[in-house]
């Protein structure tokens, strides 16, 4: 919860958005009134949010939200506001060789996972691009379909971006 809050703050002060990042498409949970919410990403990053060492992270990208309760107070009590994204880590998955899983993590619930057990799509499709920064990384352009029923919810994507950076 601290990691989720101090990124919210950082998305938030820097406008969660980098100024190379595109992306067309929305991520939408239904189920109960606190579950319902459809939201396009605000931002992403390759940089791993699994905690290991530099070149051990299987992680291919994360998707980014801002949390609604930091640019309104009145959203700012979870009672108030719908369990909103806050990220998508996306890594292969190590059971099924070529696939992947991701791990969406929300206002409310840590850790949920879609995998092939509980989607029946579930689609990464990726490509590099040269660096846009002096850095020399290159960024990451692709799409993902996912379709999935998890924590008695639907949850749908179908979100193309561009230059997805480190």
């Amino acid at each position: 919860m601290k990691l989720a809050l101090a990124l919210a703050v950082l998305l938030a002060l820097t406008g969660c958005q980098s100024e190379f990042f595109t992306e067309r498409g929305t991520m939408t949970s239904s189920g109960s009134w606190r579950d319902t919410w459809q939201w396009h990403p605000q931002g992403c990053t390759r940089d791993p949010f699994d905690g290991k060492p530099v070149g051990q992270s299987n992680s291919i990208m994360t998707l980014l939200w801002e949390n609604p309760g930091l640019r309104d107070v009145r959203l700012a009590n979870p009672n108030h506001s719908p369990d909103a994204p806050l990220r998508l880590e996306v890594e292969p998955d190590p059971r099924a060789p070529g696939h992947v899983r991701a791990t969406l993590h929300t206002i409310d619930t840590a850790g949920i996972l879609l995998d092939e057990k509980v989607c029946s799509t579930l689609k990464l499709h990726t490509q590099e691009q040269p660096a846009v920064r002096g850095s020399g990384r290159p960024t990451l352009s692709g799409e993902l379909e996912l379709d999935c029923h998890a924590h008695e919810r639907n949850i749908t994507a179908s979100i193309s971006f561009q230059r997805c950076e480190y």
